[in-house]
């Protein structure tokens, strides 16, 4: 069983958490200030109101205010804490929960678009009054967290997270939601210049602290580029987007596979904290179906298939830019009809967000972009692409994607071993004739045929890893139960420290280890649980039988726990002495022992134990709820490993990792805690794909507040 110490590998660490605690517990202090901008500006309208009937709805909206204000300070702070968290664990920026995604744009009505373009103004408006001190800022976080360039996403100060988490404040009053929207809109116009004192003092302090900027240049995640104006024939906007994902849902599904499942996946979109509703679209105009198999002819006709497969072949040799830029405005020129423009519009953006992900490896991000002919092909002839996350080809994609994040560069073990299976399963797409999804379909078989352990041998690997993570789990929530009880019968007369950490700690396994063996159903097998109350009697002053000690032996061997790990126990009862001091020491209560593998348990796992640490303070919630198939990178021994998380105990308790090359790691969910909380653990990603369509999604939302603007 490997052991990691904890430890902090930055070395400013101690005043990063100092600057995030402090930001947080000035937090309640500037909500206030934000929410007497607001009933200052409420009493204004109430003045110049043209009515009665407009003065009492400013005057109503100012007591709502006043009556909730206490509660919303409260949980501003809550929201802000969550958010620095969630920032400080990601590796690359990660989208705020109330983020637009590309997958939800499709089912939106007019009003909740609005909604969102509003939210936008809101955001662009705080983050261009606190711009004086930011970049300055940006660099002295990047500092303090040990980032070598200087990446705004990394500074989990910026005004964007300020702004989410007012919204996310305000969004659990019960109180209507243009109300709401209202507020936050006046609060933005505080918001930013509070802010914006706020950086230019803090960047001061931590200049006289002795922290200096980090260098390069400013770098960034994944991008939501606008092609130039001279490039795009349109602007892609919100509204735009809406309707033609709206349409793509309900196109006709001719050319997808027989894999490919049609369902209607279509997400419930959130409306507000009072409801979730199944959003629907508002009728649009159902003209792209039947402008696909024109444009399509048009192509055939007009050669320009193969002039687009020429230009992939001079990515490939010479200027990879200059040809994919090439083809592109082949694709463009062959357009017939907005809906298709704008499909080949969506797919450049996505590919050129993927293209520039610092997540992806060169030769991958080329690779991605290789595809992109194939995919503008696509898009005129299969529109679901853009409407459904299980079609084949954004399958192939976050495949692609998704595998490359176990390589932390060219030179990373396997990474030449995984490229070469690549290109053979994709490359075929470049010259093949696209008029269903089915060579994605084909090249997406082939690649996880070539990937993916043939012999199964991995597969049992962790099946028995997972057999051995469950058992320990299921041994330790009985335990717990156990624990309880002992708990609550000493409630009135608290145990001596070494009796509790004995009885609480490895004895309840081993109590728990027996029950879950006995096939005779005894009331109390291996007589382990009796054990319990003789040594409650030991507590209160009893004297301890002679045989106590080797039947807890016994008991212990049960479950492989190290004697030497209970010699305090032994202690305890074979010398009165220590007993006598024991029971002169005020009790204490503990807090609940960590989960106990056994040695064989461990070693069917990888089971890595983090030596206990008290967790750091203000270190707030522990590491968010991943999705199965996370990256993550975890520092041990001085050395950054990529692995990815393969499967999460019933009980969320135990987490089982395995990177690239099939090496598994398991740690409990305290553990990860800890080596979040201490800088020895990141999250790397969720899907660079959907990362890249949701990046689509922002750069009109964007697009359309520069329209409104």
């Amino acid at each position: 069983m490997k052991v990691i110490e904890p430890e902090d590998s930055r070395p400013y660490a101690r005043l990063y958490r100092a600057t995030i605690d402090e930001a947080v517990g000035g937090s309640g202090a500037l909500m206030h200030r934000l929410v007497a901008h607001v009933r200052t500006e409420l009493r204004e309208r109430e003045t110049e109101a043209p009515d009665r009937r407009e003065r009492e709805r400013m005057t109503h909206s100012r007591r709502l205010l006043n009556q909730h204000e206490n509660m919303l300070c409260d949980r501003f702070s809550e929201e802000l804490l969550t958010a620095f968290t969630r920032q400080s664990s990601f590796e690359y920026a990660m989208p705020a929960p109330s983020s637009l995604h590309f997958d939800q744009v499709g089912g939106m009505n007019e009003a909740q678009m609005l909604d969102s373009v509003e939210a936008a103004r809101v955001q662009r408006s705080v983050h261009q009054a606190a711009t004086g001190a930011l970049d300055e800022l940006n660099g002295l976080i990047c500092t303090l967290i040990g980032q070598p360039v200087v990446r705004l996403e990394r500074n989990p100060l910026r005004p964007s997270v300020y702004v989410e988490a007012v919204t996310a404040a305000l969004s659990h009053l019960p109180v209507p939601p243009s109300l709401r929207m209202a507020w936050i809109s006046m609060m933005s116009r505080a918001l930013g210049h509070e802010l914006d004192l706020y950086y230019r003092s803090l960047c001061e302090d931590l200049r006289e602290r002795g922290v200096g900027s980090s260098g390069g240049a400013l770098s960034g995640p994944a991008r939501s580029a606008q092609p130039a104006a001279h490039e795009s024939p349109m602007v892609l906007t919100l509204d735009k987007l809406r309707r033609f994902l709206a349409q793509s849902a309900g196109s006709g599904t001719a050319g997808l596979s027989q894999r490919f499942d049609l369902g209607e996946t279509q997400a419930a979109v959130t409306i507000g904290p009072e409801q979730t509703e199944q959003a629907q679209p508002e009728p649009v105009p159902t003209g792209f179906d039947a402008t696909v198999p024109a444009a399509f002819d048009a192509l055939q006709d007009m050669r320009q298939v193969d002039e687009v497969l020429q230009r992939i072949e001079q990515a490939r040799s010479g200027d990879a830019a200059a040809a994919a830029g090439d083809a592109l405005a082949l694709m463009r020129a062959s357009a017939a009809g907005p809906d298709q423009a704008l499909a080949i519009e969506v797919v450049a953006l996505m590919i050129d967000n993927i293209r520039h992900d610092p997540r992806l490896l060169g030769p991958v991000q080329q690779l991605i972009s290789e595809l992109e002919p194939a995919l503008l092909r696509l898009a005129l002839v299969d529109p679901r692409f853009f409407s459904h996350r299980q079609h084949p080809a954004r399958r192939l994609l976050h495949e692609i994607a998704h595998r490359s994040i176990a390589y932390e560069s060219e030179d990373s073990r396997g990474f030449s071993g995984f490229m070469a299976p690549l290109r053979e399963a994709v490359g075929p797409l470049a010259n093949a004739p696209i008029s269903t999804a089915e060579p994605f379909d084909q090249a997406l078989s082939r690649l996880v045929a070539l990937l993916d352990d043939p012999s199964g041998r991995d597969q049992r690997r962790v099946e028995r890893a997972v057999d051995a993570l469950r058992q320990a789990e299921q041994r330790h929530m009985l335990a717990e139960t156990i624990v309880t009880d002992v708990r609550e019968r000493t409630e009135m007369e608290p145990l001596p420290a070494v009796l509790q950490d004995f009885l609480c700690g490895p004895w309840a396994q081993v109590v728990a280890q027996a029950r879950i063996a006995d096939t005779t159903g005894a009331d109390d097998p291996g007589g382990f649980a009796a054990v319990i109350e003789e040594l409650l009697a030991i507590g209160r002053g009893a004297e301890a039988p002679a045989s106590l000690s080797a039947r807890l032996r016994a008991g212990l061997a049960t479950i492989a726990f190290p004697e030497e790990r209970a010699q305090s126990m032994f202690d305890y009862l074979d010398r009165p002495q220590i007993r006598a001091q024991e029971l002169a020491e005020p009790p204490v209560r503990r807090a609940p022992d960590s989960i106990w593998i056994a040695p064989t348990e461990a070693q069917a796992s990888g089971f890595v134990e983090v030596a206990d640490a008290a967790l750091v303070t203000g270190s707030g919630p522990g590491l968010p709820m991943l999705e199965l198939g996370t990256w993550v990178a975890l520092l041990s021994e001085g050395q950054w490993t990529r692995t990815r998380l393969g499967w999460s105990s019933p009980g969320g308790s135990l987490l089982l990792f395995t990177d690239a090359l099939g090496f598994m790691q398991s740690l409990s969910r305290r553990a990860c805690d800890q080596m979040l909380a201490s800088g020895q653990l990141r999250v790397l990603s969720t899907d660079p794909v959907e990362d890249a369509l949701d990046a689509v999604a922002q750069t009109a939302l964007r697009n359309s507040v520069d329209i409104h603007v």
